[in-house]
């Protein structure tokens, strides 16, 4: 899922960039790959009871939560940046354009190739022409008739761009509520608590299930990243907090897991909670690896990172390599040739992606978007001086690499 931050103007401060959470979001995307290969497996070969590593692939459908909490972050930290800044925020226009650079070409060249292929095997999950306007405007979510067709896992990007639409509200309200930390967290656990109520709501009340695939509900993953963004600005971790941190998440999102797996409790209280837990301990990790001394490298360089490139494209492409593999007859006998062989597809074709279209869109949406150097002050005026940070916030900040 695409999340990361465009650069900034010349006269920005320049934004931290996170190389980890480039390699955490390229393996969210591989094991939401290993989870649908396996649901496929799962129901051929692996009937009931469940063993230990079922459970475990089963678990990585908390990928998708992982994306929200991303996006929550990275994309809404240049609002609550300017706020707590006391600085102008992100112009509309620079914003609406590159989010559109990021998220459209990819998603249209998948949508013609599945719309084509799908029609080709005359597969069910095949649309008509006449919906095709549907996926265009990311509606695909709200019918029926469309809702988890041609590629399924795109249901989560009506969400993100849902998202999107709404983020430049919220930031304008941060903007009013100006350098104030405690506000601006009020306001995004304001979102947290919003999402929560329309889970409860929808519980209770019973409505219709296309809430569950709408911004809504998942406001608490996106809430959870805004709420991170604000509580981590120009703030670090000491080694030993960020360590504790990272096992406290790490434990809620195992905790989180085992629940909903092994079935423990109530289903009402399950329907309820939710994913809650897990949802919090991915923003804890997400802390320990964005304010502390870590050095996740694993997931910052080499294989890792070049995954987090390609992971827009590996999700939007693994699910119909899995159909075309199915109904042409090649699907193998066993979980891990056919693990093997959609990634010896799908990631080739999610590089081309990158290269071919995702990466160009990105550049020439800079060039088009990039801002002005700021006009020399003229003779004899003071220079601007930069709004200065409370003295505790100038002992934790510590310097990080510009965003590239």
């Amino acid at each position: 899922m695409p999340t990361a931050d465009p650069p900034t103007r010349p006269s920005e401060t320049p934004r931290p960039r996170f190389d980890a959470l480039d390699g955490l979001r390229g393996l969210a995307a591989l094991g939401v790959l290993v989870l649908h290969v396996w649901m496929f497996s799962y129901g051929d070969l692996h009937k009931p009871p469940k063993e230990f590593l079922d459970f475990l692939i089963g678990e990585l459908r908390l990928g998708v939560q992982l994306f929200f909490v991303l996006s929550g972050f990275l994309i809404y930290r240049p609002f609550v940046a300017a706020a707590l800044d006391g600085n102008a925020g992100p112009r509309l226009r620079r914003y609406v354009i590159r989010r559109a650079a990021r998220i459209l070409p990819a998603y249209w060249a998948a949508l013609a190739g599945s719309f084509l292929l799908l029609r080709h095997l005359d597969h069910p999950m095949q649309i008509d022409v006449a919906q095709l306007p549907v996926f265009l405007l990311f509606a695909e979510n709200q019918f029926d008739e469309t809702i988890k067709h041609l590629d399924p896992p795109m249901w989560t990007l009506a969400i993100e761009v849902s998202f999107y639409a709404v983020l430049p509200l919220i930031g304008a309200l941060a903007l009013r509520l100006g350098a104030h930390r405690g506000r601006q967290a009020a306001l995004t656990l304001a979102v947290v608590a919003g999402g929560a109520l329309s889970i409860v709501l929808a519980v209770q009340h019973h409505w219709p299930k296309t809430l569950s695939t709408s911004l809504l509900p998942h406001l608490v993953e996106f809430g959870a990243g805004m709420t991170a963004a604000v509580l981590l600005h120009r703030r670090s971790l000491t080694r030993r907090v960020a360590t504790t941190t990272l096992l406290a998440g790490a434990a809620l999102i195992i905790i989180n897991s085992v629940w909903h797996a092994k079935g423990l409790g109530s289903q009402s209280a399950r329907n309820l909670v939710g994913d809650a837990p897990g949802i919090a301990g991915i923003a804890l990790v997400l802390a320990a690896l964005v304010a502390s001394p870590i050095r996740a490298t694993a997931l910052s360089r080499g294989p890792a990172r070049w995954l987090g490139k390609v992971s827009y494209g590996v999700y939007l492409v693994h699910f119909p390599v899995i159909v075309f593999l199915r109904e042409t007859h090649r699907w193998p006998d066993t979980l891990t040739r056919q693990l093997l062989m959609v990634m010896a597809i799908t990631l080739p074709v999610a590089t081309l992606s990158w290269l071919l279209l995702e990466r160009p869109a990105v550049r020439w949406a800079q060039r088009v978007t990039r801002g002005r150097a700021p006009r020399p002050a003229p003779a004899g005026a003071p220079a601007a001086e930069p709004r200065r940070q409370q003295t505790g916030e100038r002992r934790a900040l510590r310097p990080q690499p510009a965003e590239s």
